[in-house]
């Protein structure tokens, strides 16, 4: 799949089928997957959705005449971490010529959903074979960045949420959500909880409580989910977030709740990307990985707690143990963007603290509106 910007373009502007939007439910608001605190096993109920039947994306019609085109606007810059610079002023990794960013085609705006199992894009896979999602909203102006977002713990039957990546979608992301293996129990890892990570998300042996393949791991699964997207929607130029047979980390922003929300900030750690957003997490206190030193700079890593989660004294403690810029800041106290802290807190009414802090049923609205819009806009870096 990887090959110069110009050969790139030249196939985005040669693409002229188009695939309708997958029509999905809201999500059903059911309790998040939580990691337990360090030793103890994870357990809960798993995530489920009434829409979720385990089969590929379906999509259909076309387009006439070239397709439109879109180069990602200016990221909101800050001070903090953030790009801030358009794609058509970097220069392509892997070329070294202009990187115009993914060549999104916007001739029919419209939310672009899919649903696929890990199978269906890597024959492969061996476990954890659930429902992935993906979302690219053309509506909205595309800012040339994929949020990969990561799935509390346990065994999903669809994995991420419908209502958080319709959120990053409509403010001009590329999402996917991958299927993982995060129902180890973090308890059972010792003093060495980052090695199960690690290992869950590389696929490369560095615990022996887990032995998970490539196929099975979070960062084989990304390119795979690409690879598949682009083949369902080219379109979307999917694949420019592959570069070689890894993720253009550097054009990538990792996310996740809960357990992922944790996994999310070992991935900051050991690859260069463009922000870690935590929310509910990260909770590994006084594990050896958050006091290493990061390979993304830790002023590109931010974390979001509610003082009604029974982990969110575990999560302050992880927000130490990173060094997290600023100080604890209470966003229902305080305008965005909450005096450059990236320690973001809540206790904003609701029934379900540990899963208020993503868009879902727990999430606390106005109207329409969620009431951490702005939150979630000053994390991942958006107006």
């Amino acid at each position: 799949m990887p090959r110069g910007d110009a050969d790139r373009m030249k196939r985005a502007m040669g693409a002229t089928a188009l695939l309708l939007a997958l029509g999905c439910p809201a999500d059903e608001g059911g309790a998040q997957e939580t990691d337990t605190d360090p030793g103890t096993s994870a357990t809960g109920s798993t995530t489920s959705d009434a829409s979720s039947s385990g089969s590929d994306a379906t999509t259909s019609g076309s387009s006439s005449g070239e397709p439109t085109t879109a180069t990602p606007t200016t990221d909101t810059a800050d001070t903090s971490g953030t790009t801030g610079t358009t794609a058509a002023d970097e220069s392509s990794s892997s070329t070294g010529e202009e990187d115009l960013g993914p060549l999104v085609d916007v001739s029919d705006p419209q939310l672009y959903e899919f649903e696929f199992n890990p199978s269906s894009a890597d024959a492969e896979v061996s476990t954890h074979d659930a429902t992935q999602l993906a979302e690219l909203d053309t509506t909205a102006t595309p800012i040339g960045l994929l949020v990969v977002y990561l799935h509390g713990a346990g065994t999903p039957t669809t994995c991420g949420s419908r209502d958080h990546g319709r959120v990053l979608a409509g403010y001009g992301f590329h999402v996917v959500q991958p299927c993982y293996v995060s129902d180890y129990g973090v308890g059972n890892c010792g003093d060495d909880i980052g090695g199960c990570r690690l290992e869950a998300f590389e696929g490369v042996d560095h615990s022996e409580v887990i032995d998970i393949a490539p196929p099975d791991a979070i960062e084989t699964r990304v390119v795979r989910a690409l690879e598949y997207l682009q083949d369902q929607h080219p379109g979307g130029d999917w694949q420019y977030f592959i570069e070689g047979d890894v993720p253009r980390w550097g054009r990538i922003i990792v996310s996740g709740i809960s357990h992922g929300a944790s996994t999310s900030a070992v991935i900051g750690m050991n690859r260069s990307v463009d922000r870690v957003v935590s929310l509910s997490g990260p909770l590994d206190s006084g594990q050896a990985w958050l006091l290493g030193d990061p390979i993304t700079p830790i002023d590109r890593f931010w974390g979001f707690t509610h003082t009604d989660d029974d982990q969110h004294e575990g999560h302050v403690e992880s927000f130490d143990d990173l060094a997290l810029p600023g100080a604890p800041a209470v966003v229902d106290d305080m305008a965005a963007p909450y005096g450059g802290s990236h320690r973001l807190v809540t206790s904003a009414a609701t029934g379900n603290g540990h899963s208020s802090t993503q868009a879902g049923g727990a999430s606390p609205t106005e109207g329409e509106d969620w009431v951490f819009d702005p939150v979630w806009r000053t994390m991942y870096g958006v107006e």
